[in-house]
Parts: structure tokens; sequence; C-alpha cells
């Protein structure tokens, strides 16, 4: 994490450089990759698709497609470059092939470093030898620096590596030549065993749970000593060859904004139709359930005053119901927050271009939710007249409110399940301040704010009106086998039918008023999305932008600066 400049909390004390140029964050995305211990892949992709998008992304415009299959070829992939990557929740590519997959895409960016987090974690002994051994014949041919952590590696791993670094308690232990690490441990005392395997020697000699902490601090206070004798330099550790004017000239890498946003905009378009969670299935359920709702309240189809009640809460429950599966949205914009987080931090793309090209396509995304809520639950079973496009615009604009809401806890937590809950609270407590079952006079000033600051209220106050203004309410006579909602219209010339239904209604909801609210509403919401969106935006961007702040090393009179120099020249593993 510090060498990637992934340390965000703390104090980082030290120097990391690219062959003698200070490694800023910056640097990093245009001349290192960081693979992961996790790999966040998009999982409704296929192997080669991601491979397609990436190369689009890293390389510019043009025909990548012989890039893509070498890259495939040399990575072992063909067996499965048509199979999409999968996660959780749908099969998919294996751990190893996923691992594979990250490396291919580090390898089309051709970086100069190559940083990868415990690559062997989660695979058996022989996947870790073939993945090792790949990336040792990889830092050869494309002469590149390959830097690995790694616990406790097998003796046919540990042979791959040129150099190793063994610490303990956030200390040196050891860093030079892998095949020297055991004389230096028998110089000081701690010979090694004939047929043991290297790394299980070295790691047990400075495991503090298991070996005595006295014998490990020794070691430490050893190395320290060993270090401050030979005065080892950074020129000593890592040679770097100081001649290397090219190197040293290395250019940022410029990409077109509109070619990266282009093709951010066709790869999203295509997770949008495949994935089946966030939107297809949301539309899907919303069909469901909105026409669920619309036959349990059939009745109401009659348009009489003695219906208007159920069928104002037949509409309610239409609208609620469809702002409350936007949490569903929180846990998969969380994973894919983390797999733009990954390629942003990789310098494969820009913050704003993802921000752009996924508001774009989540707009006409509103409009299908209001299509799959209204069509055949609304106008076809319950008979609704007022007018559809109106209707279908405020439902979107209602749910979008919603869906920018879930955007933001998606992006602020890094478990998705706290963001999931602190929706449903969001949700439970529009539903019940928006004024369906207390006045907002009657909630104490201390919350009534929540009835304001939160957008069912005006979404359901916009609805009311909406569409009970577009039916033709017959005249009742009260009587006792009248409902709750009984008016001679003949007893109140001059009136709208409508208004005077709704406020008669307004004593049983509320919420409810005899008042065209519509355009008001709508721009409050409005105002809400833009509110939560610009929310969004700035978390994107300050949590893209993070990278480890350096303090320079306080040294005493016994300690040697050893700066962290990544040179060109040192390029296996």
């Amino acid at each position: 994490n510090a060498l990637s400049l992934g340390i965000t909390s703390g104090k980082v004390m030290g120097n990391i450089e690219l062959n003698g140029k200070k490694l800023t964050n910056q640097g990093f995305k245009d001349h290192c990759f960081l693979v992961e211990q996790y790999d966040h892949h998009w999982p409704f992709l296929t192997c080669k698709e991601t491979l397609v998008y990436a190369a689009s992304l890293l390389l510019g415009s043009g025909n990548h497609s012989s890039v893509v299959e070498n890259i495939i070829d040399k990575m072992g992939l063909q067996s499965c470059k048509d199979t999409k990557v999968g996660n959780d929740f749908v099969q998919g590519l294996s751990g190893g092939q996923k691992r594979r997959l990250s490396i291919a895409i580090a390898l089309l960016k051709k970086p100069s470093v190559i940083m990868l987090d415990e690559p062997t974690s989660g695979l058996d002994s022989a996947a870790s030898v073939a993945i090792v051994g790949e990336l040792r014949k990889l830092a050869k041919s494309e002469n590149l620096i390959v830097i690995m952590t790694i616990h406790q590696p097998s003796t046919k791993v540990y042979n791959d590596f040129d150099q190793v670094m063994l610490m303990s308690k956030g200390r040196q232990a050891f860093m030079g030549k892998a095949a020297s690490a055991h004389k230096y441990f028998e110089s000081i005392g701690y010979p090694m065993m004939q047929m043991t395997n290297p790394a299980d020697f070295l790691v047990d000699l400075v495991n503090a749970d298991f070996t005595s902490e006295d014998s490990v601090i020794s070691i430490l206070d050893e190395w320290k000593l060993h270090t401050s004798k030979s005065k080892m330099s950074k020129d000593e550790n890592l040679a770097v060859d100081s001649n290397d004017d090219e190197f040293h000239q290395l250019m940022k890498r410029k990409k077109s904004f509109f070619h990266e946003l282009f093709v951010l905009f066709r790869r999203h378009a295509v997770l949008i139709v495949r994935d089946p969670f966030v939107y297809v299935g949301r539309i899907v359920a919303l069909l469901i359930f909105c026409t669920i709702f619309a036959l349990a309240y059939w009745s109401s189809r009659e348009k009489v005053q003695a219906q208007a009640i159920n069928f104002y809460y037949a509409n309610a429950w239409t609208i609620s119901l469809g702002s409350m599966f936007a949490v569903v949205a929180v846990f998969a914009l969380n994973a894919e927050f983390k797999s733009v987080m990954r390629e942003v931090k990789n310098g494969m793309i820009q913050p704003a271009t993802y921000i752009m090209a996924k508001s774009i396509l989540v707009l006409p995304v509103m409009l299908l939710f209001g299509v799959a809520a209204l069509s055949l639950g609304v106008y076809a079973i319950l008979g609704v007249k007022a007018n559809y496009a109106v209707y279908m615009v405020m439902f979107a604009i209602g749910i979008f409110v919603f869906e920018c809401i879930a955007e933001v806890l998606s992006v602020t937590f890094f478990n998705p399940l706290l963001g999931m809950l602190c929706f449903l609270s969001i949700w439970f407590s529009a539903f019940l301040f928006a004024g369906i079952f207390l006045p907002a006079d009657d909630i104490p000033v201390v919350i009534r704010w929540i009835y304001y600051v939160l957008p069912l209220s005006h979404t359901l106050d916009a609805f009311s009106y909406h569409v009970f203004s577009g039916e033709t309410w017959p005249s009742c006579i009260p009587d006792e086998s009248a409902g709750a909602i009984c008016i001679d219209f003949s007893q109140v010339p001059g009136e709208e039918p409508s208004t005077l239904i709704l406020q008669e209604l307004s004593k049983l909801v509320p919420l409810v008023s005899g008042e065209d609210n519509r355009m008001e509403a709508m721009g409050v919401l409005l105002g809400m999305a833009l509110g939560y969106k610009l929310l969004y935006i700035a978390i994107v961007f300050i949590k893209c932008s993070q990278c480890t702040t350096l303090e320079e090393p306080v040294l005493n009179e016994t300690e040697t600066s050893v700066d962290h120099d990544v040179s060109r020249h040192s390029n296996t593993p």
C-alpha cells in the first residue's frame, strides 16, 4: 500500500522514487500498475471484451484485436476468452483466470512497474507456481519491474525471486538477493537446515506470534546494524542506470477525453443491458409488484367517490414501491465503484468520464421504470385517465432522486450493507414523514425538517392532483350507505369536482391538497436530485484522488536513509 501510494490515513515517512524521480499520484497512473489482492472486474463482460475495452482505454482509438489476442495467448486465457468474468452470484472465470486477466490488463498498459498484492492468495500450489513463473518470464521479455507481497511461498515460487524484503513489526529484517538470504542469517547465528523451504525458514524467524519477541527484535536490530555498517544506499540496493535518459524523460500518456467517454458509454450500455439485477431486474420487479398492488385495489376502477381513498392509495403504493427498489443499486454500484477506483488508480480512466457516461445512460432507464410501473398496473388495470407522459416523467423524477441517494451511499461506505441499511432508513423515514399518516404541523419542530428535505412528500403531493384531476367523478347523494367521501356537486356549483374530492380527501390524508403543485414539486425534486448528484461527484473525486502523503524520515546518528528507488533495470520479481 505504501509503495502504491495507497495509504490514506496515519503517518507514512520515507521516500518513494521511480528511477531517481519522486513518485507522485500522477506518476503512478502514468507508469505503474497495481494488481490488487481481490480482482475487481466487470462481471457481465467476457474475458475478451474486458481486454478489448481496456485496450481502447489504454491505447487510444484504433483496432487493437491483434494486441488483445497476443495478450490472451501469452496469459493462457484462450480457453476462457468468451466466458463472462462472473461474480458471487453469476458463475464465471476461476480465481486463477481472474488473476491472469488482471495481469493481462496491466500488460496492455505497458507500464514500467507492476505491483501485485498477494497474487497467489486463494490459489493452489500449482497455480501459484504457474502465475509467478509467468510473471518472471514477462519481467524478462517485457523489461518490467515486478514487485509483489506474498505470504510463505513454496520453494519453487521463492526461487523465482531475484530480490526479497523480509519484514516484521513494520521494520526490515532483510533486503537483498533471494539466493543470499540464508547466508546472511547463518552469519548472525540462524543457520537454515537442509531440505527446508527458504521462505518457511525466513517467515518462522520473524513471526512474532509464534517466535520469541526478543529473538525477533534481535534479528531486526541486527539488520539495522548491518545496513548502518555497510552504508547501504539505493544505488547499491537496486542498481540504477543514471544514463537512461529515455526513461528519465517519461512523458505523460495523453488520451482523448471524448474517446474515453465514448468507450465508457459503450461499455456501460452493455453492462446495463446484461446485468440482471441493477436495472433490468428492477424493471421486471416493478412490472410484477405494481401489477399485484393494482389488482389488490381492483375496486377503485369504478371511479366513484366511495373508492376515492382506495384510488389514492393504489397510486401511492406504486410511487413508494418504485423508489424503495433503489436499495438494489446501493449494492451493485458499490461493487462497480471498486472497479472504477482500480481503473482510475491505474490511469485507465478519469472519474469525470465515468460519471458523465453513467449519468447519461441512467436517465432513459428512469423513464423505463415509469413505463414498467404505470403501463399495466396503473393505466391498464386501474384505468387511470390522467396524461400518461406527464405521469411517467413525474414518476421518473421521483425515483431519480432516490437513485441519486443510492449513488451517494454506494460510494460513501466500503461495505455495501451499511449503505443499504442507511438507504432503507432514509426510505422509511421519507414514507413515515411523507404526510400520508401525519400532518406536517403535528410533527415536532425538532424533526419537522424531515418532511421537507426527503423527496417522497413532494412526489406524492404532485401525483395526487395529477391523477384525480384527470378523472370524471360522478356526484354522490349523502346517505347512510355513502362512503367516507360523498359530495353532491350540485350543491357546490362552479367548483371543480376533482378539487372538491381532493379537499375532502385531505381530511383523511394530510398530504393531499386541492391545489396544483406539480411544477413546484417537480422543481424541488430536481433540485434535490442535483444536490445529491453533486455530493456523489464530490465523494467520487475525493476518493479517487486520495494517495499517500509521505513525510521526510527523521534519522538519528546511527541510521542511514534508504529510499525505495525502483529502477527499470531491476526487471524481475
